[in-house]
């Protein structure tokens, strides 16, 4: 099942009108407790006549972001335009973070081998140049 993030507002904030959904979607790299890391999309609203884009959990004016006061409680946080974080994988790393003082490197480390993205025995060890003779 994909992830399509999108603001749930349907008026925009400033005016009140109906907001429009841009035809097109953008692709985003989801990275999750369960699923591992899977691309995904979003979908922006915009009101054309004030210029408000709508985004999951945030909107923009005039190059400005501003995030909704509930953003911290949506399944996902949109970290960047193409990036989107699972809000129970960032809970379960600041938990371990503060609690387990575990490095971050670690968690990621840890986050790869459970998924298979990395394993020890796949990385190769890059060759060191040779001198040139002169």
């Amino acid at each position: 099942m994909a992830t399509i993030l999108i603001s749930q507002r349907d008026d925009c904030r400033k005016c009140g009108k109906p907001l429009l959904i841009e035809k097109n979607n953008h692709p985003v790299i989801v990275y999750h407790t369960g699923r591992g890391t899977y691309m995904g999309s979003r979908f922006i609203k915009q009101c054309r006549k004030c210029q408000i884009n709508e985004h999951y959990g945030y909107w923009t004016i005039k190059g400005q972001k501003y995030y909704d006061a509930a953003t911290l409680q949506l399944p996902f946080l949109l970290s960047t335009e193409d990036t989107a974080f699972d809000m129970t994988l960032l809970n379960e790393c600041s938990n371990l973070l503060v609690v387990g003082a575990v490095p971050f490197s670690t968690f990621t480390s840890a986050y790869n081998r459970r998924f298979g993205y990395r394993s020890e025995n796949n990385i190769r060890e890059v060759p060191k140049p040779k001198r040139m003779k002169r």
